[in-house]
């Protein structure tokens, strides 16, 4: 198990643009011996070969793995240094100069250590992956760190991807110096996770799967493979080397629910949710799977159950909106899109279903006022710009002493 680090949220100061040094915290809690959190390629290697086929491993790259070019240039610029802070500023000046003067954040490029090294742009993963290598090489007990940040989920259609944000850190005595690379000015932390290597990779691969989808229709383009296939490829191989990986779990549900598969992704949010009751993220999507096969009942329960937990998530409170719409409970509808927009100001469907809801209650001017910011949000949200003409329609209708065109939701 990884080591939690429970932290207030504080913000922490550059030290360099693009990359930050974060204040210290402990290592580690209680007494005793540490958890092994980091081996060498070579027994990470024979690991997986115990657990995965060898067509699978065969795939597997040790994204923290580095030459014999990169090892050369960390034991040179940490020559006659003696302590890990002194290496540990070395290997980040080093990292910065190799890469043109300047961290070239890209949070869309997810490389292993040597392909951010020959490229010079990655995001957070792809940089701590070459500190962690180069690190390593020269002695520094380096190891990943999974922070908790303000921006926590990318929300995609009616389901939430997981993404999370992985940092760099050096044991520094009893305390831990973040190292992270990133593209913000500032960066807020509210919790800290001390993670293995294991959970790094799947880390890695599930990033990628992100990817795949992300970039689906793009890269279909480009022809010669199924990104929609390659993405439940990578997801299933986070999966194989690091089974109680639930950040992957709740994504592979999310790639099988936009393919039609609703029973194998609310089979993969369940086996989530047995390991991770509170994982808000999973019993939403969840709900989200029941509601589109009809099951209104237990959608309901289970976005209650996520709103019980946290009733911050726009998405969450979002939902729970749009069931009590559809259950002719316009009111309390509305206050909860209005909970959802206060949450998330560019949710387009929260401003849609609010100017429904405002419909139904006899609010009309209201109603139009939503849609047309739900417009300005989303410029080709075709349900909203249809509603609005039929409105203006009427409206011109009654200025004119002639008859409004039916009324009712459009879809």
């Amino acid at each position: 198990m990884s080591s939690s680090i429970p932290r207030s949220p504080r913000r922490f100061h550059p030290v360099a643009a693009g990359l930050f040094l974060a204040g210290l915290a402990p290592w580690a809690l209680g007494c005793g011996t540490a958890p092994k959190r980091s081996w060498t390629v070579e027994e990470i290697r024979a690991d997986l070969n115990h657990r995965i086929t060898p067509d699978v491993l065969a795939r597997v790259e040790i994204p923290f793995e580095i030459d014999d070019e990169i090892r050369e240039l960390a034991f040179r610029v940490t020559e006659n240094l003696r302590t890990d802070k002194e290496k540990m500023r070395a290997i980040i000046r080093a990292i910065r100069q190799h890469t043109g003067g300047s961290i070239s954040y890209d949070w869309l490029s997810n490389k292993t250590a040597k392909s951010v090294f020959r490229e010079g742009r990655g995001n957070c993963l792809a940089y701590t992956n070459l500190f962690v290598g180069m690190s390593r090489a020269v002695g520094v007990e380096a190891v990943y760190v999974d922070v908790t940040t303000i921006e926590k989920v990318t929300k995609e259609a009616e389901v939430i991807v997981n993404s999370g944000h992985i940092t760099g850190g050096i044991k520094d005595g009893p305390d831990l110096i973040f190292v992270d690379f990133t593209s913000n000015p500032e960066r807020e932390y509210a919790g800290a996770k001390i993670i293995d290597d294991f959970e790094a990779i799947s880390n890695f691969y599930n990033n990628q799967g992100f990817l795949y989808g992300y970039f689906a229709e793009a890269l279909a383009d480009q022809g010669g493979f199924d990104p929609l296939a390659r993405e439940i490829e990578m997801y299933e191989l986070a999966l194989s080397i690091r089974p109680n990986f639930n950040r992957a779990r709740n994504n592979l549900g999310v790639a099988f629910k936009r393919r039609g598969r609703v029973n194998d992704a609310i089979e993969q949010y369940q086996l989530a949710l047995d390991l991770e009751p509170d994982f808000t993220e999973a019993r939403a999507n969840l709900a989200s799977a029941y509601y589109s096969q009809g099951e209104t009942d237990q959608a309901i329960e289970q976005f209650r159950l996520a709103a019980r937990h946290d009733d911050s998530d726009a998405y969450v409170v979002y939902h729970l909106g749009v069931l009590h719409y559809h259950e002719g409970k316009y009111r309390q509808a509305a206050d909860y899109f209005r909970k959802a927009i206060s949450r998330d100001r560019q949710m387009a469907d929260a401003r849609f279903f609010l100017g429904e809801a405002l419909l139904k209650l006899g609010d009309e001017d209201r109603a139009m006022r939503e849609y047309e910011r739900a417009i300005e949000i989303d410029p080709n949200y075709i349900s909203a710009r249809a509603k609005l003409d039929l409105l203006r329609d009427a409206q011109r209708a009654r200025s004119r002493g002639g008859e409004s065109p039916g009324g009712g939701p459009i879809r």
